[in-house]
C-alpha cells in the first residue's frame, strides 16, 4: 500500500503502519518459537533454529531499508530497487533452504536411515 500511493503523508503512514506489523513477527521469530525449541532440549535443532532465524530477521530487516531510500526518499533508482529485493529474496530464501535441508539428519527424519543420496 505504501508503494502505490502518491500522497506522502499516506505513504508514510502504511510504512510505518507495516514496520508496527513486522515488529511482532521479528519478536516471534527471535523469542517466542526459539522458546518452542528449547522446550525440546536438543542442541543441534536449538543451533538449527538460531542460525536460521538470524539469518531471517537480518534479511528481513533490509527490506524496509531498501524500501525507505527506494520508494520513501527517492535515493535509489527502481532498477537498484528491484536487483536489490531479487538479491535478498535468493539469499533469504535459497540459504535458508540449503541450511535446512543440509541439517536433515540433525532434524530427526522419520523412517529407516539410507545413507543412499540419490536424487530424481
Amino acid at each position: 500500500m505504501a508503494s502505490v500511493s502518491v500522497v506522502t503523508t499516506v505513504k508514510w503512514f502504511w510504512f510505518l503502519f507495516g514496520i508496527g506489523m513486522f515488529m511482532p513477527v521479528v519478536y516471534s521469530i527471535a523469542r517466542t518459537f526459539r522458546e518452542t525449541v528449547i522446550v525440546r532440549k536438543d542442541p543441534e535443532v536449538l543451533e538449527l533454529y538460531g542460525k536460521v532465524a538470524w539469518l531471517t530477521i537480518i534479511i528481513w530487516c533490509f527490506y524496509p531499508i531498501v524500501w525507505l531510500f527506494s520508494e520513501g526518499f527517492a535515493s535509489f533508482s527502481v532498477s537498484f530497487e528491484t536487483v536489490a529485493l531479487m538479491i535478498m529474496d535468493v539469499v533469504a530464501k535459497c540459504a535458508f533452504c540449503f541450511m535446512i535441508t543440509s541439517a536433515h539428519e540433525s532434524l530427526g527424519a522419520s523412517g529407516p536411515v539410507s545413507h543412499s543420496r540419490e536424487y530424481v
